[in-house]
């Protein structure tokens, strides 16, 4: 490979990630202070791409971040309340479903590393899909990592990190998350 090619495909790999359209929504939201002109902000999101269900509320900014086509990579359902900040790796798709709250200073990290020989333990990039089903409410300050799937009807506690997928009508919690008890499917309480 030629040293204009060499060059040529570095900057590509340098801008590929700079996402223009994110850029100017990112100045046009961070003009509008946290909790006011949600209905706006949401209106924002769509208009520059992002699919976002009818009746759902955006509270605060969304950080995305992530190579390719981010805006086909995140969808948001119906009826959710999406807090901030929250920030939202998109290497992968993330799907979130109808009747979501996610609570302040959310983390959903779709990508990671496989470990690499001992001179770089920092690997290969490895990505996953997140999925959190229908009806879910999740904590602030929780960290969703790579490949889980959370789900329908489920409440994950405050500050956890969900390494592993979440049964349906869970309440889950700790670090790493596990299952604390079942919940209601009619009302939140234990079965």
């Amino acid at each position: 490979m030629s040293a204009r090619n060499r060059i040529g495909k570095a900057l590509r790999e340098e801008i590929e990630v700079l996402h223009p359209r994110l850029r100017l929504l990112n100045f046009i939201v961070g003009a509008l202070p946290h909790f006011c002109f949600n209905r706006l902000r949401t209106r924002l999101y769509r208009a520059f791409g992002l699919t976002v269900g009818p009746r759902t509320i955006i509270l605060g900014h969304i950080e995305l971040s992530g190579a390719g086509n981010i805006w086909k990579k995140f969808r948001i359902g119906a009826d959710c309340q999406i807090t901030s900040p929250l920030y939202v790796d998109l290497n992968g798709e993330v799907t979130i479903g109808s009747g979501v709250a996610l609570a302040h200073h959310v983390v959903l990290v779709t990508s990671t590393h496989e470990p690499g020989p001992e001179t770089q333990r920092c690997g290969k990039l490895k990505v996953a899909p997140i999925v959190i089903e229908e009806g879910c409410w999740i904590g602030a300050g929780t960290m969703v990592l790579p490949g889980v799937t959370i789900g329908r009807g489920s409440i994950i506690a405050a500050g956890a990190v969900v390494a592993a997928s979440v049964p349906p009508n869970t309440l889950a919690g700790g670090v790493p998350a596990r299952p604390i008890r079942a919940l209601s499917t009619t009302d939140g309480e234990a079965d």
